[in-house]
């Protein structure tokens, strides 16, 4: 890797250690910039992209833990090493569990700082292309599943028909359950083909200046009739003069069609199912100042969700159920909905008490 374009954050309040570990990386070419608090820190990392950031464990303002959280969750590429003394090497350990690569102890070597710096980043470059190529063969392992079962409803959808001879209303009643499992055994790979060139990061979003308003007016729209139809009550209440934001639409209407569809599955007869469009005051990270967002927030009176499977809702290995006394899985709809709004720097999340029914919010952050 070229040094020329590894840029480096050094956060240190120890003015002597912050200012050498910079001049020396400075002198091999890389680019270096430096702070001397963690607040400052999770701010620089905000507007800027690091390959590698060194953070001191003790710092004022937030120490290098916070500041640590705050990178994995929103700069992940960025390799992190910690810095610390030697009284406080069980906070550095702690500090490998929440994602921080290695630890140097003080006084920091310079001689073998820039080598172990090159070869972490040749660790995660080699790291990452492994997982391209996972993502790789796992799309064409999906994509080789999705084409014969298609192939087979089609074919079903012959037999139907009568293509190959008469059909007993009985025969019918079978092909017709064939094709609902196999409608859903699609729409499975369908959801699995899209994580996984959300994750390989292969979808690029089309981002334009728009309103969330109108989206989610388009969409309540089509989701009006299917909802009426089942004697369930659609308020819709979007706050007025909310400004244009940049988003990709067609993403965004996707993540706002999950939410309605699983408001529509998991809501009784007699019930309601509330939209809202606001703007609000969010602080998304310890550390940060409140920022300005869209918030959009659906909730249907359904029978909620169990404290213990909340956490759990957006975890692709789990099929969590929504409530108890329906058994219906979420599917990797809500995964999707997560990766997409993450991409767009936006928090997607889920309120929900047992016979209370749940909300589900997505906030888009005001530029």
């Amino acid at each position: 890797m070229d040094s020329e374009k590894i840029n480096v954050l050094v956060a240190d309040d120890e003015d002597s250690l912050r200012m050498t570990i910079s001049a020396w990386l400075g002198d091999e070419g890389f680019e270096v910039q430096q702070v001397d608090n963690g607040l400052d820190a999770i701010k620089i990392v905000q507007s800027n992209d690091f390959d590698i950031a060194l953070l001191d464990i003790k710092m004022p303002g937030a120490n290098g833990l916070e500041v640590l959280r705050y990178i994995k969750k929103n700069s992940s590429p960025t390799e992190v090493v910690m810095m610390t003394g030697m009284s406080d090497v069980s906070m550095a350990v702690e500090a490998m569990k929440l994602g921080a690569r290695e630890y140097l102890t003080k006084p920091v070597d310079m001689e073998q700082l820039v080598p172990q710096l090159r070869s972490l980043l040749k660790k995660r470059d080699a790291e990452e292309r492994i997982r391209q190529l996972q993502a790789e063969h796992t799309s064409r392992l999906l994509y080789d599943l999705h084409n014969p079962i298609s192939g087979l409803k089609q074919s079903i959808g012959y037999l139907l028909k009568g293509m190959a001879g008469s059909v007993s209303d009985q025969q019918k009643e079978l092909l017709g359950y064939m094709t609902n499992s196999i409608d859903k055994v699609i729409g499975l790979l369908n959801g699995m083909m899209d994580l996984t060139k959300l994750e390989g990061g292969r979808v690029r979003l089309n981002k334009g200046i728009s309103n969330v308003a109108d989206i989610v007016t388009k969409v309540t729209q089509e989701f009006r009739v299917p909802i009426q139809s089942n004697k369930i009550t659609l308020d819709v209440h979007v706050e007025a003069d909310l400004p244009p934001i940049e988003f990709d639409q067609q993403k965004i209407e996707q993540v706002v069609q999950n939410f309605l569809s699983n408001a529509l599955k998991h809501t009784p007869a007699q019930g309601a199912v509330v939209v809202q469009v606001v703007k609000v005051a969010l602080v998304l990270e310890e550390g940060q100042q409140p920022s300005d967002f869209i918030l959009v927030s659906v909730f249907n009176s359904g029978t909620g969700i169990p404290k213990e499977e909340i956490s759990l809702i957006f975890d692709r290995y789990r099929n969590v159920l929504s409530g108890k006394s329906d058994k219906k899985p979420t599917g990797l709809g809500l995964i999707i909905c997560q990766r997409i709004i993450e991409a767009h720097n936006g928090k997607i999340w889920v309120e929900s008490e047992p016979n209370k029914g749940a909300t589900f919010f997505f906030a888009l952050p005001i530029r």
